[in-house]
């Protein structure tokens, strides 16, 4: 996924292709359903959300290894993604 398109994706004016949606999701270990349409659980607030390294996954601190791989812009694309998701989940009504 390039900049420009996740660009595109966080301003609303286009989604990516359902393959790009199943890569991303594999990456981000969520269902490409959540990826369209938000969480259906809930969001995790940002108060029960851990920030202590130790207490992260395997898969997270994995994750966390490759966000640091990446160049300045494709870490900024990552950053706003994760952004747009949070507020995304963070304004849904309460089921």
């Amino acid at each position: 996924m390039t900049p420009h398109t996740a660009r595109n994706w966080l301003l609303g004016k286009s989604i990516p292709t359902q393959d790009k949606l199943r890569v991303l999701a594999d990456w981000l270990q969520v269902s490409p359903d959540e990826l369209r349409f938000g969480r259906s659980g809930g969001a995790i607030k940002a108060a029960e959300a851990t920030t202590d390294p130790a207490s992260l996954s395997m898969a997270d601190r994995e994750m966390v290894s490759r966000y640091l791989g990446l160049d300045v812009n494709d870490r900024k694309t990552v950053r706003e993604v994760v952004t747009a998701l949070s507020l995304a989940a963070s304004h849904k009504p309460k089921a």
